[in-house]
């Protein structure tokens, strides 16, 4: 008789052992999934320029705030070639850009953000009629989205505007 209520009272703890198991996963995999507060990142991201074939990104930055950090890139449009009865048209452009960035968290993975900053251009213009070299130092403006895939990994889309074109792109981040 002591056998069998000894069996029903480990089968009764393993139940609840295996219950609060089975609720203590998602709390804890909903845990591991927040965002880290802040903290420095880098990343890289291809987009769309309104002129060239494409633009690639790469940048670094520092969160200093649940609200706001800063971000330096180097941005690179590929060069794009307009055929002309005189001969072919070449234009490129990179350059420079620091920008401090206001964020808006939405929730632990998804937030928006804005950025303000200065770009330093060079966008050059090659073709039969000589060279063209238009460097600048552009107000850089900018807005995007960004969402978390683990604690330290990014998904993130924006659109950046200045004087010598804007890019809409795809990218992703790294938190260190």
């Amino acid at each position: 008789m002591r056998a069998q209520t000894s069996g029903k009272i480990w089968r009764r703890h393993m139940l609840v052992l295996g219950c609060v198991g089975a609720l203590s996963g998602p709390a804890l995999a909903q845990s591991s999934a927040q965002v880290l507060p802040w903290g420095n990142y880098f990343g890289a991201a291809l987009g769309v320029p309104d002129f060239g074939d494409v633009g690639l990104k790469i940048f670094g930055g520092q969160q200093l705030h649940r609200y706001y950090g800063w971000e330096a890139a180097v941005t690179r449009f590929a060069r794009e070639v307009q055929s002309t009865p005189l001969g072919d048209v070449r234009t490129d452009f990179w350059g420079l850009s620091g920008a401090a960035v206001g964020i808006l968290p939405v929730n632990n993975e998804f937030s928006a953000f804005g950025k303000l900053g200065l770009m330093a251009g060079r966008k050059r213009v090659r073709g039969p009629g000589g060279d063209d070299n238009n460097n600048e130092l552009n107000l850089l403006l900018g807005v995007g989205a960004r969402f978390a895939l683990t604690p330290r990994a990014a998904i993130r889309a924006e659109y950046e505007d200045f004087s010598q074109g804007n890019l809409v792109s795809v990218g992703v981040t790294y938190k260190f």
